[in-house]
């Protein structure tokens, strides 16, 4: 809400991730589902959230941006299971958008990698 995390976890994904491309897309998939939870509950609650209210969502991988926006069949991607391309159908049906979020912009490097002092200083003015 109003560019701030509504819902935020820190835990090991359940996968065993081919790649970091495959990561970012399983996390964009779970991020989708709860953000899509979260609005549903709104709706119902304060009937705020309108049918066509799209949620936007920010990723720092430009492979799983790919992932998620461009649903094609290839070698490389045929192990993806089908439950992860939940996010894919989101977008689709037009209630979600994704947004490429610069690493150097990105709140959640700060608890994922070492940064910085210049970076950690700029994400985190976001975070806290």
């Amino acid at each position: 809400m109003e560019s701030g995390a509504v819902a935020w976890a820190a835990r090991r994904q359940t996968i065993v991730a081919q790649s970091t491309a495959e990561a970012e897309y399983v996390a964009a998939c779970e991020a989708s589902m709860e953000g899509r939870g979260i609005a549903n509950m709104l709706n119902e609650i304060f009937h705020c959230i309108q049918a066509h209210a799209v949620l936007t969502m920010g990723i720092d991988n430009a492979a799983a941006i790919s992932l998620a926006c461009k649903p094609t069949h290839s070698s490389k991607k045929r192990h993806i299971e089908l439950r992860w391309h939940y996010v894919r159908e989101q977008i689709k049906a037009g209630h979600i958008l994704v947004k490429k979020v610069s690493g150097t912009e990105n709140p959640a490097d700060m608890f994922t990698k070492a940064l910085p002092k210049r970076s950690l200083a700029n994400v985190g003015g976001g975070v806290l």
